[in-house]
């Protein structure tokens, strides 16, 4: 496709969506982002001269109820003489006798400005007679399509009237500059036309409750000294509840609405300061966004679909800083809608001119290929589909394409596997056998071996029968190929013509509807000499540290004994830890030995309730030191179970030691037995100090300890419980525990009544 064309499509799609904008398509984005602009920026510090009197609840309750007699706003008016400016956000059309009172005092007090309704049958409502010769200007407000009210028009014309806003007034009375209201409009048929000018948007510096406010109540009865509101614009108007006509603004997200008076406060805010928001204009906006839309464009071209999305979402993520950098600093809102979605659309634009392109490379990879294939055709055989994107957006056309590469697939994909698993692995021999169990293909190493370890490799179960009197892991029972399948880890030892380990790697490879056998040998000598050799030298280092531990624990006692003072205390210690070295020691052979198969479980049939009770016996010592109460719940009688005494009594020791060092004194640890259908339980439970959810997991591996608070000092090596789940799995059993941080844990081992024979 010609660069030009690319051009075309992108201004296409920029026209429609400058016209889709101009529609108005996009303003409630636009409301929304510009609300969460609001939000994000939060409160502004309003002008201090600027204060509500409000109309509340406490004002009705103590001045009377709604409407209020015109006697208190004179009043209030006495009060605040010293003010300069007094706005009535109170519409006082209704006549009264005490009016004159009214106007005297307004006349007295400082300058005073009324408000103007134009009401729901379009009819004008001014100020009672008595009170029209005040300034007055309209409180309406424009609310938006989601009913957030977010502009003001500072100028209506009306009925060949021109009516200046409330807030307007407040601000040219208050010796701001007076707001140029333009000609008046001509006539309009209808004297129903409103004609508006003068649109500002509104700078709200916060949500309801942002402008400071005091209760007319508080005022009228002199809570207040004069000089609160000396030289202050005090707007006055409602704010009970139920009276209030609430407006929603862009701070309304917790659905509380603010009332009128403190929307004409905020608009005051704005005229006096100068921070009305300016709002960039569709052309201006538009020559800001095309450029940046369209460099994004021709970097699409040239990037990863990965890199193109990494790249929108950082546009994105920049302009809406920009945005918000101006709204933040200058007061200016630049709707972002229609340029963000003009990225979004030039990159799926892109996205789908690579797609075509890539489709119609398809189709020429697939006429060149084809040719070289057994069952070659033309391309324009039946069942070919279209090239380009048109063969892709289409159920069909994608059906035909599919169609068209599954033979291609069935021929390559033999090959394609074997290689991949062959050539990405370290291998040292491969065979392959056919669903009926024939050789197809073997390297010569491994009918080198084979031969001279009288392998019998032409028949897949032929071959497995001799292999495995070969495998280490498993004894020579000659397994089916169906469990050599399910082996996670098989190694072969071979001796000839050199002393030789393999790992053996046995999967099948689907190829069409056919089943291939495939395994894969691997060298593993130097790695196998290297576990051995580490097995060695740990059991040396640690039989070598047995003789002089001995000794040390030997003479230690003897000084303990015999010595007095410090130096029997020093003893105590030598012997104290010596002990606990011996113990460490003795535990990490006896993993080591589970973790290589190596130890030899002597299982006899057991009394469990008896070596319950024989494991607390031995424990009393050490948990009556603590002041814990070593409890056993366990049946008079039971069934022998066949286990490995001693194995099992050490497990159950360190159960109850682990206990006794994470419980505070005065707590129990109980100990239990139970009867499953085909299982015995034993239960170590304590009220101790709990585990941790993000310990749980790791707390039978070896050298962990988890963090406890009230348990710092306990001492351990981090072996115990290691050693309590190898020892239970290696007899068959398993180990469950239930915890609760802060109230307590219990272990318990669950063992089969039935032991399997070993294979």
């Amino acid at each position: 496709m010609m660069p030009i064309r690319k051009i075309l499509l992108a201004a296409l799609c920029l026209l429609l969506l400058l016209g889709l904008e101009y529609l108005g398509c996009f303003e409630g984005m636009n409301n929304y982002f510009y609300d969460l602009a609001f939000r994000f920026r939060g409160p502004e510090r309003p002008l201090d001269k600027i204060l509500i009197a409000a109309v509340d609840e406490k004002t009705l309750d103590r001045l009377g109820p709604w409407p209020l007699k015109r006697t208190c706003y004179a009043s209030l008016l006495e009060k605040m003489k010293p003010s300069g400016i007094v706005a009535f956000d109170i519409l006082l059309s209704e006549p009264s006798p005490l009016d004159p009172l009214l106007a005297e005092a307004m006349k007295k007090g400082p300058p005073v400005v009324l408000p103007i309704l134009i009401n729901e049958d379009l009819m004008i409502e001014h100020p009672a007679r008595a009170l029209s010769a005040f300034p007055a200007g309209h409180v309406h407000v424009e609310r938006g399509i989601d009913g957030v009210a977010r502009e003001v028009h500072h100028t209506l014309y009306f009925q060949g009237r021109l009516l200046p806003s409330f807030a307007s007034m407040v601000h040219e009375l208050a010796g701001g500059r007076s707001l140029s209201r333009g000609a008046h409009p001509p006539e309009p048929e209808d004297e129903k036309t409103i004609f508006q000018e003068n649109l500002m948007r509104i700078n709200y510096a916060g949500g309801p409750g942002t402008i400071p406010r005091v209760s007319v109540c508080d005022v009228v009865q002199g809570a207040y000294p004069e000089d609160h509101f000396r030289g202050r614009i005090v707007l006055v108007g409602i704010t009970a509840m139920g009276l209030v006509d609430s407006v929603t603004t862009p701070y309304a997200e917790t659905r509380m609405g603010m009332s009128g008076v403190e929307v004409q406060a905020n608009i005051v805010n704005n005229l006096l300061l100068g921070n009305e928001i300016r709002v960039v204009s569709l052309a201006a906006s538009w020559l800001i966004g095309v450029p940046v839309a369209l460099l994004l464009y021709g970097l699409f071209f040239r990037m990863t679909e990965g890199s193109c999305l990494l790249l929108l979402i950082a546009a994105v993520m920049i302009y809406s800083l920009l945005t918000l950098l101006a709204f933040f600093v200058w007061h200016v809102w630049n709707p972002p809608a229609a340029t963000m979605l003009s990225f979004l659309v030039l990159l799926t634009l892109a996205y789908l001119l690579k797609l075509h392109a890539a489709a119609e490379s398809l189709g020429a990879t697939y006429a060149a290929i084809r040719p070289h294939l057994r069952n070659a055709g033309g391309k324009d055989e039946p069942g070919y589909g279209r090239e380009g994107i048109a063969g892709l957006l289409t159920p069909r056309g994608i059906q035909r394409q599919a169609l068209s590469l599954h033979g291609i697939a069935h021929q390559l994909i033999f090959e394609k596997e074997l290689s991949d698993r062959i050539l990405l692995s370290d291998i040292f021999g491969v065979a392959v056998f056919d669903p009926d169990g024939r050789l197809m293909l073997a390297n010569g190493d491994i009918h080198r071996l084979c031969a001279e370890n009288e392998i019998f490799l032409n028949a897949r179960d032929r071959f497995l029968s001799d292999l495995a009197g070969h495998v280490l892991e498993k004894e020579a029972s000659e397994p089916a190929f169906e469990q050599w399948l399910q082996m996670g880890a098989i190694t072969v030892f071979l001796d000839r013509p050199e002393r030789r380990y393999l790992k053996v790697d046995v999967s099948l490879l689907p190829v069409a509807e056919k089943a291939y056998s495939l395994f894969l040998l691997t060298d593993i000598t130097q790695v196998k000499e290297v576990e051995l050799l580490k097995g060695q030298i740990v059991s040396i280092v640690s039989h070598e540290l047995r003789t002089p531990m001995a000794n040390i624990q030997g003479f230690s006692e003897l000084l303990a004994g015999s010595l007095e003072g410090d130096l029997k205390q020093y003893a105590g210690i030598v012997l104290e830890e010596s002990e606990r070295l011996t113990k460490f020691v003795n535990t990490f052979l006896d993993i080591n030995r589970l973790e290589e198969g190596r130890e030899r479980m002597e299982k006899t049939p057991v009394s469990v309730p008896d070596l319950v009770r024989k494991a607390r016996v031995k424990m009393q010592p050490a948990s009556k030191g603590k002041g814990i109460e070593l409890l056993a719940e366990v049946p008079a009688d039971m069934a022998p179970v066949l286990l490995d005494r001693d194995v099992t009594e050490q497990v159950l020791l360190n159960l109850i030691e682990n206990a006794l060092k994470y419980s505070p004194p005065n707590r129990p640890v109980i100990l239990r037995v139970a009867e499953g259908p085909d299982s015995v339980i034993i239960e170590v439970a304590d009220k101790g100090y709990g585990i941790r959810d993000e310990d749980r997991d790791r707390i039978f591996d070896k050298f962990y300890r988890a963090n406890v608070a009230g348990a710092e000092t306990v001492k351990g090596s981090g072996l115990g419980l290691a050693f309590v789940k190898r020892a239970v799995e290696a007899q068959g059993g398993r180990v469950i525990v239930r915890s609760v941080f802060g109230k307590g844990s219990t272990f318990s081992l669950v063992f089969p009544r039935a032991v399997r024979p070993e294979m």
